[in-house]
């Protein structure tokens, strides 16, 4: 008895053991707002944790700024949209995307002054450079035949728009939420969604080359933990939208609407999508925001983890 009373304690100490196994640790780089809100709440309920990784978190204004953030090296992951990965892509980083975790034709918006009706009206843009608020702002003028020498476009980050809307400084701006909210609140409204001017974003799970060549096995882990909470977000958007009100304190009125309109599908590429992203491609190339057509095909297929 004795002799099996050690040979049990022995297999429950082993199996401790193997409970209390080390969490692969990695590093992702995301923006602030709800389009983030899957990394969020993943790490709030555990979820990241359930799957075996030991998440930290780089965060950043917005989505350009996560993604040079795994370009040089300080994060392994981010979360960014198309256009704003795919310039950088083009630009010769060793980029991975892997999945889609998100797409929205209504989160990103044109604010704009009160007295406005019309695009036409609009002389000065603010924008954020790299991102999908210019690849928005740039639809836009074509949409409405605007020739891009009659207007101004002031750079900026996100947070600073509102203020410089409502201070003349630019007659609009097209960006993410909750910035076009945070405008209207201040007196500004909102004209278009950049689903009128034919363009619905997705969010990207983009890891850095030489880091994804030796942890692919880590990214899986990671789109699966965002596979889950995605769709505990699709079921109940109010209680997301609540949690996500207590980790990042923005008022959860301000992101429930986003979060029961937004596909939360985390999914594989599609030629659909492809064809989406040439329709990009050739506009970066066109503004002359990036010279090389890049393969981005290649890419994707490499960082393919679903």
């Amino acid at each position: 008895m004795k002799f099996a009373s050690l040979a049990v304690a022995a297999v429950a100490v082993s199996f401790g053991f193997a409970g209390m196994a080390k969490a692969e640790t990695v590093t992702m780089a995301i923006g602030t707002d709800a389009a983030f809100a899957s990394f969020y709440l993943a790490q709030e309920r555990g979820i990241f944790k359930k799957h075996g990784l030991d998440v930290q978190f780089l965060k950043f204004s917005n989505g350009g700024e996560a993604v040079d953030a795994v370009i040089a090296g300080q994060a392994n992951l981010a979360g960014a949209a198309d256009q704003t990965t795919m310039i950088r892509m083009a630009r010769g980083a060793d980029l991975r995307p892997t999945t889609v975790y998100e797409e929205s034709g209504s989160y990103l918006k044109l604010a704009v002054k009160a007295g406005i009706t019309d695009p036409k009206q609009i002389k000065t843009y603010g924008i954020v450079k790299g991102s999908v608020s210019e690849y928005s702002t740039g639809l836009t003028l074509q949409k409405y035949g605007i020739d891009p020498a009659s207007v101004k476009m002031l750079p900026a980050g996100p947070p600073e728009l509102p203020a410089l809307l409502a201070r003349g400084d630019i007659d609009g701006f097209f960006v993410w939420e909750p910035w076009p909210g945070l405008a209207v609140k201040q007196g500004g409204k909102t004209l278009l969604t950049s689903g009128d001017v034919g363009y619905a974003y997705t969010m990207w799970l983009t890891a850095g080359g030489s880091w994804l060549d030796s942890h692919k096995d880590t990214a899986k882990a990671a789109v699966a933990a965002l596979a889950e909470v995605n769709a505990e977000i699709a079921a109940d958007p109010q209680k997301a939208a609540d949690d996500f009100q207590k980790i990042t304190k923005l008022p959860a009125k301000d992101t429930i609407d986003f979060l029961k309109t937004t596909d939360w599908a985390v999914r594989s590429f599609t030629d659909k999508d492809y064809q989406s992203f040439d329709k990009i491609l050739d506009f970066l190339m066109s503004q002359k925001i990036v010279t090389t057509k890049v393969d981005f095909r290649t890419a994707i297929e490499k960082g393919k983890v679903n």
